[in-house]
């Protein structure tokens, strides 16, 4: 449809040029001309007018009706659609005239909702950093007591970072993360990656090729991986997440031999390899959304120790003579006895793993009840099995005996069997008016293991945990937790460990309201139940009462800790202490024009009671020792000094100091030395530490900077005997950038 006021303006520009240029009378020219002109230009503003009001955007015939069915709610279309002559909406009235423009009434005041503008899109980011350190590190005294390196050590670590739009729904992100080191302190390896991905984010989906941190559930997967991880919505409510891939210590363990990384204590040793097992994982979680919060999910987990990454390091050897196996080193061979070598029995020397979990667990929220529940049941099947008969470490690769009494031995290198088992873990809180609950049970089988999780074999827990608001200032906490073992009651006795606990919170106080208190009281007990022998029983009990206070004064927060720990051994008298802990600490922060300080001050200190014969030639639990006139009190004491500051100046300049200190008085005696079994000695310790750095800012740029430092840490032990050597302390000097 052609622009009607844009043809209008034409037809009218033409009529007055071709008015005013064929005029023949000369006396009315003039006239006719100004008016044919003046009229021209009323009708080209007239013009421009409504060409702009066409061309502008057409708010209500883009907005789509609320209601279409209605007539009624979309007076916008009908005025836009074109009139019948005759009718009473196509006749003027001053009411209408009068009346404010529908047009520019907001949309919600007629009736229909606005459209939603499209999101706008984040715009793409790339960066690179570069990061180098140097230093020098002089060491004094005993150097192979030091974890430091001596000599001049680099290290550079290069990072890249870019996540770019694709289209309008898309992103793909890129991170890489190198570095080069020849400080094997710092890293075994001289040249390393330590971080890659690459990333795409969907709408509905996210794929990941590299690192990548998959967390199904607590039984099954939670751990980092390096290779392919989808996440994928199939439907609004259910998500399907898969992964595939290797967990490592370090991206060079997959492709490089265990002889490469390097090691401070020797050559490469396959009985001690300076890497782990390469493990091979896979998993998927599919999980169905249920309302909000709540969901239902299955999860599978798989995990498989490569053995072929590690080197072979013992050997099964046969004596011809005695018709008995034996285990042997690799790097000795069968020779001591002489005997022939078995084939196909190498070994590497760590335990392996094969393993598959199969678990489902859920989540519910009721909000009216303040109520929730989440929960969780696993299957696992491991490869082990039970050592034979008459197995022991030097005819055994594998452990002769399982840790937990009654279970297997959970090891692919030995066993091709699968061991099957179980555990449950259940939570629940719940909020009634000023009262929260909180339970946690769990239980792991002895024979239930999971390669990607984090869990311990035979172990049931259960926590109960409960808070009471008292007052708007003080509420009361108190929680019970018991654990046992011996789930499959295999073993003549059971560990039980009980921990009752109560405290009180005051805050907000009327007298001063920033200031915090906290006081309470907690056990912990250990008993033995069932008939253990005299080297297994236990029965101890650790009563620790505790305060703990925060003052803020102005822009400063001071802190005080203390502690008192009475731990009573019910089974050996003369092994029970009593222990008090102090803790005093000071951190603020101030501002002066643009200047910032911030100083920070803790000391610690705890002094161990203990009962020490008078005849240090005897240990504490001599049966001769029958009277408490037999012993004294000797207080051990531990100490911890610590003070620093960060100094922010307006432009350029950042400057910190700092200042550690720990040191030890240990009463003991010497038995090593024949001249002097009847004297106590000081066995304690003293390290102090400095540490100074200055920061330059280049172009003022905190992610532009060049920083120098200063580190000295002496490492003092005092020696029983003067006369000897020192042969543990040393001191370390590292002056770098």
């Amino acid at each position: 449809m052609p622009n009607l006021p844009r043809e209008f303006v034409r037809l009218a520009w033409n009529f007055a040029s071709r008015f005013c240029s064929r005029a023949r009378n000369p006396q009315m020219t003039p006239v006719l001309c100004s008016v044919v002109l003046q009229s021209s230009l009323f009708l080209l503003f007239f013009a421009a007018w409504a060409t702009a009001a066409d061309g502008g955007p057409n708010r209500q015939a883009d907005i789509p009706p609320a209601n279409p069915p209605s007539s009624a709610a979309r007076p916008s279309d009908d005025m836009n659609q074109p009139t019948t002559a005759g009718t009473d909406e196509a006749k003027p009235s001053s009411d209408k005239k009068d009346a404010p423009s529908q047009e520019a009434m907001p949309a919600s005041a007629q009736g229909v909702s606005p459209r939603t503008p499209p999101p706008a899109i984040e715009p793409g980011q790339m960066y690179f950093e570069l990061r180098y350190n140097v230093d020098g590190t002089d060491i004094q005294g005993n150097r192979e007591r030091s974890f430091l390196h001596q000599g001049i050590n680099h290290t550079a670590e290069f990072s890249f970072f870019s996540n770019e739009p694709i289209g309008d729904l898309h992103r793909f992100e890129i991170l890489a993360v190198g570095r080069y080191t020849n400080n094997p302190q710092v890293d075994p390896e001289r040249n390393s990656i330590q971080r890659a991905y690459l990333r795409l984010q969907g709408p509905s989906f996210e794929v990941n090729l590299g690192d990548a941190l998959v967390n199904f559930s607590r039984l099954t997967f939670n751990q980092n991986v390096k290779g392919l991880t989808l996440s994928k919505k199939i439907l609004p409510q259910l998500k399907f997440i898969g992964t595939v891939g290797y967990f490592v210590d370090r991206w060079g363990s997959l492709y490089r031999d265990y002889s490469f990384f390097r090691d401070l204590a020797g050559p490469p040793n396959p009985l001690s390899p300076g890497k782990p097992y390469s493990r091979f994982v896979a998993g998927t979680r599919v999980e169905q959304q249920i309302g909000r919060g709540n969901w239902i999910a299955m999860n599978w987990s798989h995990g498989k120790d490569l053995q072929q990454s590690l080197p072979d390091a013992t050997l099964a050897c046969l004596d011809p003579t005695t018709g008995l196996i034996s285990v042997q080193p690799l790097s000795t061979g069968c020779i001591s006895p002489p005997g022939t070598e078995i084939p196909g029995f190498r070994r590497p020397f760590p335990q392996a793993v094969n393993n598959d979990v199969l678990s489902a667990d859920t989540n519910v929220e009721y909000v009216p009840w303040h109520f929730g529940f989440r929960g969780e049941f696993a299957y696992s099947w491991s490869s082990g099995g039970m050592p034979p008969v008459g197995a022991n470490s030097a005819n055994f690769a594998c452990a002769p005996v399982s840790p937990i009494v009654g279970a297997d031995v959970l090891d692919a290198r030995c066993f091709v069997g699968q061991v099957e088992d179980w555990a449950v873990r259940l939570e629940a809180h719940e909020r009634i008016k000023k009262l929260t609950l909180r339970t946690d049970y769990s239980r792991f089988e002895p024979n239930f293991f999971s390669a990607n999780a984090r869990q311990v074999r035979d172990l049931q827990d259960f926590t109960v945990r409960g808070e009471y608001e008292l007052t708007r200032s003080v509420s009361v906490v108190g929680s019970w937790r018991r654990s046992n073992d011996n789930l499959n009651g295999q073993r003549n006795f059971t560990n039980v460990v009980r921990a009752p606990e109560g405290r009180l919170v005051f805050r907000d106080l009327p007298f001063y309201r920033r200031m915090a208190i906290e006081v309470g009281y907690r056990e912990r007990n250990l008993d033995t139940a069932g008939t253990p022998g005299p080297l297994d029983v236990q029965k101890r009990s650790t009563r620790i009462p505790f305060l703990s206070l925060t003052v803020p004064v102005g822009r400063a927060n001071i802190a005080f800790d203390y502690e008192h720990r009475h731990e009573m051994n019910a089974v050996t008298p003369q092994l029970s202490t009593d222990t008090d802990r102090f803790a005093i600490g000071y951190r603020a922060h101030y501002t002066w024009d643009r200047w910032e300080f911030s100083p920070t001050a803790r000391f610690e200190i705890e002094r161990l009671d203990k009962d020490t014969p008078l005849n240090a030639a005897l240990a504490p639990t001599d049966i001769t020792l029958l009277f408490p006139a037999d012993f004294f009190s000797a207080f051990d004491t531990n100490r911890s000094i610590q003070a620093g500051f960060l100094l922010d100046t307006p432009r350029y300049i950042r400057i910190e100091g700092s200042y550690k200190e720990f040191n030890g008085l240990a009463l003991s005696s010497d038995q090593l030395n024949q001249q002097s079994p009847f004297l106590y000695f000081n066995e304690g310790f003293r390290r102090p530490s400095w540490r100074a750095a200055v920061t330059y800012k280049i172009g003022n740029d905190e992610n532009r900077t060049v920083t120098a430092f200063y580190v000295r840490t002496n490492n003092f032990f005092p020696s029983i005997d003067p006369t000897k050597a020192d042969l543990r302390s040393f001191r370390e000097t590292v002056i770098g950038g």
